[in-house]
C-alpha cells in the first residue's frame, strides 16, 4: 500500500469487481482507452482480474478520506534488462475526474518506478480524442515522442495513438527543481 497526500495505491481485492465492471462497460470510460462501444459480463471481468490479480504492480485508487474506489492503475510491460515500463490509469469514477487524482496516482507510480524498480523509462499511449489524459499526462511530467497516425477507429474516426514518456534523468531533475526529498 502506498499512501499519498489524497489517495492510496493499494493491492486489487475482489471487491473491486463489481465497480471495475461498471467502469468497463461505460462508453465515457471506456472511450478514452480506445474501445467507444464496450460489452463486459461480470465473468469477464472476473476472470481477467483473476489471473492479473497476482500481478505485482497493479494498484487501485483509493481516496484517504473514505476509501472510495475511484480507479485503477498499474506499471506493465516492465523490461529489465532495458529498465523500462508502460503505465496505465483509469479513473471509473466520473464525478472524480478534473481534480488532480490522475496526475497524483501517475506521480506515485512514477516514484515506485523510478525510485523502486531503478527504471529509466516510463511511457504510455493516449489517444488523441483524450485531451484531457493528454493534459494530465503533460502535467505529471511526460513528454510527447511521437504520433501513430490513423491507428483506432472510435466513433466514427480514425484517431491517432500518441507516445509519451517520462526518462529518469527528467524525474530526479524536476523532483530536484520541486524541493521533493
Amino acid at each position: 500500500m502506498i499512501i499519498g497526500k489524497r489517495i492510496t495505491l493499494r493491492a486489487w481485492e475482489a471487491k473491486d469487481l463489481e465497480p471495475f465492471t461498471r467502469w468497463f462497460n461505460d462508453p465515457e470510460v471506456t472511450i478514452y482507452l480506445g474501445q467507444a462501444y464496450p460489452a463486459l459480463s461480470r465473468e469477464q471481468e472476473a476472470r481477467y482480474m483473476n489471473d492479473e490479480m497476482n500481478r505485482p504492480n497493479r494498484y487501485s485508487i483509493v481516496l484517504n478520506e473514505d476509501g472510495l474506489l475511484i480507479g485503477n492503475c498499474d506499471l506493465h510491460a516492465i523490461d529489465t534488462t532495458g529498465r523500462s515500463a508502460e503505465v496505465g490509469i483509469v479513473l471509473g469514477e466520473k464525478a472524480y475526474w478534473n481534480q488532480g487524482y490522475g496526475r497524483e496516482a501517475l506521480g506515485m507510480l512514477l516514484e515506485i518506478g523510478f525510485e523502486g524498480l531503478g527504471l529509466n523509462r516510463i511511457g504510455l499511449r493516449v489517444y488523441d480524442i483524450n485531451p484531457r489524459g493528454l493534459c494530465c499526462y503533460l502535467a505529471a511530467g511526460f513528454v510527447e515522442e511521437g504520433r501513430l497516425r490513423q491507428t483506432r477507429f472510435i466513433k466514427g474516426k480514425f484517431r491517432d495513438e500518441i507516445v509519451m514518456s517520462v526518462l529518469a534523468e527528467e524525474y530526479w531533475a524536476r523532483k530536484e527543481a520541486s524541493g521533493e526529498d
